[in-house]
Protein backbone atom coordinates (compact mmCIF):
# COMPACT_ATOMS: atom_id res chain seq x y z
CA UNK A 1 0.00 0.00 0.00
CA UNK A 2 1.04 3.45 -0.77
CA UNK A 3 2.62 5.16 2.49
CA UNK A 4 0.46 8.09 2.05
CA UNK A 5 -2.72 6.52 2.08
CA UNK A 6 -2.10 5.25 5.82
CA UNK A 7 -4.47 6.61 8.08
CA UNK A 8 -2.84 9.40 10.31
CA UNK A 9 -3.69 7.10 13.40
CA UNK A 10 -0.68 5.63 12.93
CA UNK A 11 1.15 9.07 12.05
CA UNK A 12 3.53 9.70 15.04
CA UNK A 13 2.09 12.53 17.27
CA UNK A 14 -1.18 11.94 16.16
CA UNK A 15 -2.70 8.77 18.03
CA UNK A 16 -6.57 7.88 17.95
CA UNK A 17 -8.09 11.03 20.16
CA UNK A 18 -6.53 13.44 17.56
CA UNK A 19 -7.12 11.58 14.77
CA UNK A 20 -10.91 11.73 15.28
CA UNK A 21 -10.70 15.12 15.78
CA UNK A 22 -9.03 15.83 12.21
CA UNK A 23 -11.43 13.73 10.59
CA UNK A 24 -14.47 15.33 12.12
CA UNK A 25 -12.81 19.11 12.17
CA UNK A 26 -11.47 19.04 9.12
CA UNK A 27 -12.42 15.81 6.98
CA UNK A 28 -8.51 14.74 7.49
CA UNK A 29 -8.31 10.52 7.70
CA UNK A 30 -4.96 9.96 5.95
CA UNK A 31 -1.11 11.32 5.29
CA UNK A 32 -2.72 12.02 1.57
CA UNK A 33 -4.93 14.28 3.08
CA UNK A 34 -2.75 16.06 5.72
CA UNK A 35 0.13 16.65 3.11
CA UNK A 36 -2.43 18.63 1.14
CA UNK A 37 -3.78 20.76 3.61
CA UNK A 38 -1.83 23.89 2.95
CA UNK A 39 -1.34 26.62 5.19
CA UNK A 40 -3.62 29.44 4.50
CA UNK A 41 -1.15 32.30 5.52
CA UNK A 42 2.44 32.59 7.03
CA UNK A 43 3.80 34.35 9.86
CA UNK A 44 7.22 36.54 8.73
CA UNK A 45 9.48 35.40 11.93
CA UNK A 46 12.45 37.26 9.76
CA UNK A 47 11.55 40.60 10.66
CA UNK A 48 12.24 42.43 14.16
CA UNK A 49 10.09 46.12 15.20
CA UNK A 50 10.86 48.62 16.84
CA UNK A 51 8.63 49.89 19.95
CA UNK A 52 8.41 53.04 18.60
CA UNK A 53 7.10 51.68 14.93
CA UNK A 54 4.63 49.03 15.95
CA UNK A 55 2.16 48.82 13.54
CA UNK A 56 -1.68 50.29 14.94
CA UNK A 57 -3.35 47.42 14.79
CA UNK A 58 -3.94 43.67 16.30
CA UNK A 59 -1.30 42.09 14.39
CA UNK A 60 1.80 39.57 15.17
CA UNK A 61 5.00 40.96 15.57
CA UNK A 62 8.69 40.26 17.12
CA UNK A 63 11.02 42.10 18.94
CA UNK A 64 13.98 42.60 21.13
CA UNK A 65 14.89 44.09 24.63
CA UNK A 66 14.95 43.41 28.02
CA UNK A 67 12.43 42.91 30.21
CA UNK A 68 13.31 45.57 33.06
CA UNK A 69 10.68 44.71 36.06
CA UNK A 70 7.70 42.59 36.75
CA UNK A 71 4.84 43.12 38.95
CA UNK A 72 1.72 41.65 40.09
CA UNK A 73 -1.70 43.77 39.54
CA UNK A 74 -4.67 42.95 41.73
CA UNK A 75 -8.45 42.23 39.65
CA UNK A 76 -11.41 41.55 40.15
CA UNK A 77 -10.80 38.34 39.41
CA UNK A 78 -7.31 37.03 40.58
CA UNK A 79 -4.32 39.12 39.15
CA UNK A 80 -2.38 39.37 36.12
CA UNK A 81 1.31 40.05 35.79
CA UNK A 82 2.96 42.60 34.22
CA UNK A 83 6.74 42.91 33.09
CA UNK A 84 7.83 46.33 31.37
CA UNK A 85 9.81 45.62 28.45
CA UNK A 86 12.07 48.02 27.13
CA UNK A 87 14.48 48.74 23.82
CA UNK A 88 16.19 51.25 22.29
CA UNK A 89 13.38 53.20 21.07
CA UNK A 90 10.35 52.71 24.01
CA UNK A 91 8.76 50.61 26.56
CA UNK A 92 5.69 48.58 26.29
CA UNK A 93 3.80 46.00 28.22
CA UNK A 94 4.23 42.34 28.83
CA UNK A 95 0.72 40.59 30.32
CA UNK A 96 -0.11 37.61 31.72
CA UNK A 97 -3.48 36.24 33.09
CA UNK A 98 -2.51 33.12 34.10
CA UNK A 99 0.73 30.48 34.76
CA UNK A 100 2.03 33.41 36.66
CA UNK A 101 4.11 31.78 38.88
CA UNK A 102 6.53 29.55 36.41
CA UNK A 103 6.42 32.02 33.98
CA UNK A 104 7.97 34.60 36.08
CA UNK A 105 10.76 31.98 37.76
CA UNK A 106 11.62 32.16 33.72
CA UNK A 107 12.08 35.39 33.45
CA UNK A 108 15.68 37.22 33.95
CA UNK A 109 15.78 40.83 34.77
CA UNK A 110 17.97 43.29 32.62
CA UNK A 111 18.83 39.99 29.83
CA UNK A 112 18.08 40.44 26.52
CA UNK A 113 14.98 38.99 24.97
CA UNK A 114 13.38 38.05 21.69
CA UNK A 115 9.68 38.45 22.25
CA UNK A 116 6.35 37.22 19.92
CA UNK A 117 3.30 37.51 20.06
CA UNK A 118 -0.19 39.38 18.98
CA UNK A 119 -0.33 43.48 19.90
CA UNK A 120 -3.17 44.46 22.25
CA UNK A 121 -3.94 48.62 21.92
CA UNK A 122 -5.64 50.11 25.08
CA UNK A 123 -5.98 53.75 25.20
CA UNK A 124 -3.09 54.23 22.71
CA UNK A 125 -1.12 52.17 24.71
CA UNK A 126 0.93 48.44 23.26
CA UNK A 127 1.18 45.56 25.18
CA UNK A 128 1.08 41.78 24.41
CA UNK A 129 -0.81 39.44 26.26
CA UNK A 130 0.96 35.54 26.68
CA UNK A 131 3.61 36.04 24.39
CA UNK A 132 6.37 33.93 23.48
CA UNK A 133 9.48 35.09 24.83
CA UNK A 134 13.30 33.37 24.43
CA UNK A 135 16.66 34.85 25.95
CA UNK A 136 18.52 36.18 22.75
CA UNK A 137 21.57 34.37 23.37
CA UNK A 138 19.71 31.20 23.42
CA UNK A 139 17.50 32.57 20.11
CA UNK A 140 20.57 32.98 18.44
CA UNK A 141 22.29 29.78 18.84
CA UNK A 142 18.89 27.45 17.47
CA UNK A 143 17.25 26.96 13.72
CA UNK A 144 14.47 28.95 13.11
CA UNK A 145 12.25 28.83 10.66
CA UNK A 146 11.81 32.20 9.15
CA UNK A 147 8.18 31.65 7.60
CA UNK A 148 5.84 29.96 9.86
CA UNK A 149 2.71 28.41 8.66
CA UNK A 150 -0.67 29.09 9.81
CA UNK A 151 -3.19 26.47 9.14
CA UNK A 152 -7.18 26.11 9.50
CA UNK A 153 -8.36 25.49 12.60
CA UNK A 154 -11.49 25.53 14.76
CA UNK A 155 -12.22 26.30 18.18
CA UNK A 156 -12.35 22.49 19.30
CA UNK A 157 -9.10 22.02 17.87
CA UNK A 158 -7.43 24.53 19.84
CA UNK A 159 -9.43 23.64 23.15
CA UNK A 160 -8.06 20.32 22.90
CA UNK A 161 -4.64 21.12 22.18
CA UNK A 162 -4.62 20.90 18.73
CA UNK A 163 -2.48 24.39 18.74
CA UNK A 164 -1.17 25.82 15.29
CA UNK A 165 2.46 24.55 17.03
CA UNK A 166 1.35 20.91 17.62
CA UNK A 167 0.08 21.02 14.05
CA UNK A 168 3.30 22.53 12.84
CA UNK A 169 5.02 19.25 14.70
CA UNK A 170 2.22 16.70 13.26
CA UNK A 171 3.41 18.02 9.57
CA UNK A 172 7.31 18.17 10.38
CA UNK A 173 6.35 14.40 11.56
CA UNK A 174 4.81 13.42 8.11
CA UNK A 175 7.14 15.09 5.41
CA UNK A 176 9.64 13.05 7.79
CA UNK A 177 8.48 9.96 7.66
CA UNK A 178 8.86 10.49 3.74
CA UNK A 179 12.18 9.33 3.38
CA UNK A 180 11.89 9.01 -0.96
CA UNK A 181 10.60 12.22 -2.92
CA UNK A 182 6.98 12.59 -3.33
CA UNK A 183 6.35 11.52 -7.04
CA UNK A 184 6.60 13.98 -10.04
CA UNK A 185 3.19 14.39 -11.90
CA UNK A 186 4.30 16.67 -14.27
CA UNK A 187 6.52 15.77 -17.49
CA UNK A 188 10.44 17.19 -17.58
CA UNK A 189 9.65 19.18 -20.66
CA UNK A 190 7.09 20.69 -19.28
CA UNK A 191 8.69 21.60 -15.59
CA UNK A 192 11.69 22.99 -17.85
CA UNK A 193 9.67 24.89 -19.65
CA UNK A 194 7.95 26.98 -17.52
CA UNK A 195 10.83 26.57 -14.98
CA UNK A 196 9.17 24.51 -12.62
CA UNK A 197 10.70 23.45 -9.36
CA UNK A 198 9.93 19.80 -8.49
CA UNK A 199 6.87 18.46 -6.93
CA UNK A 200 8.58 17.02 -4.06
CA UNK A 201 10.31 20.16 -3.07
CA UNK A 202 7.11 22.24 -3.78
CA UNK A 203 5.22 20.43 -1.06
CA UNK A 204 8.14 20.75 1.16
CA UNK A 205 8.62 24.35 0.52
CA UNK A 206 4.29 25.19 0.59
CA UNK A 207 4.82 23.79 4.82
CA UNK A 208 7.59 25.32 5.55
CA UNK A 209 9.24 28.16 3.29
CA UNK A 210 12.89 28.79 3.28
CA UNK A 211 12.31 31.85 1.68
CA UNK A 212 9.96 34.11 0.38
CA UNK A 213 11.05 33.34 -3.08
CA UNK A 214 10.71 29.23 -2.29
CA UNK A 215 7.62 30.07 -1.35
CA UNK A 216 6.39 31.71 -4.55
CA UNK A 217 7.90 29.26 -6.84
CA UNK A 218 6.15 26.16 -4.86
CA UNK A 219 2.79 28.33 -4.87
CA UNK A 220 3.40 28.76 -8.41
CA UNK A 221 4.33 25.18 -8.76
CA UNK A 222 1.40 23.90 -6.69
CA UNK A 223 -1.30 25.89 -8.96
CA UNK A 224 0.20 25.23 -12.47
CA UNK A 225 -0.49 21.90 -11.75
CA UNK A 226 -3.76 22.13 -10.73
CA UNK A 227 -4.60 24.54 -13.61
CA UNK A 228 -2.97 21.91 -15.98
CA UNK A 229 -4.93 18.90 -15.28
CA UNK A 230 -8.30 21.13 -14.70
CA UNK A 231 -7.44 21.84 -18.95
CA UNK A 232 -6.57 17.78 -19.40
CA UNK A 233 -9.90 16.99 -17.71
CA UNK A 234 -11.88 19.74 -20.03
CA UNK A 235 -9.83 18.43 -23.68
CA UNK A 236 -10.19 14.52 -22.37
CA UNK A 237 -14.59 15.23 -22.01
CA UNK A 238 -14.41 17.60 -25.31
CA UNK A 239 -12.50 14.32 -27.14
CA UNK A 240 -15.55 11.78 -25.79
CA UNK A 241 -18.32 14.05 -26.55
CA UNK A 242 -17.09 14.42 -29.83
CA UNK A 243 -16.97 10.51 -30.28
CA UNK A 244 -20.23 10.16 -29.58
CA UNK A 245 -21.37 12.11 -32.13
Amino acid sequence: MDVMQTPLVYLKGVGPDRARLLKEELNLQTFQDLLHFFPNRYIDRSRFYAIRELPQNNSEIQIKGKITSVSFITQQRGKRMVAQFEDESGTMELVWFRGHQWIRDLIKINESYVVFGRLNWFKGKASIPHPEFELEATFQQSTKMLFYPIYSSTEKLVNKGLSQKVIQKIMVNLLETKTTPFSETLPQALRDQYKLISKDYALRQIHFPESQQLLSRAQMRLKFEEFFYMQMQLVLKNLQRKQKI
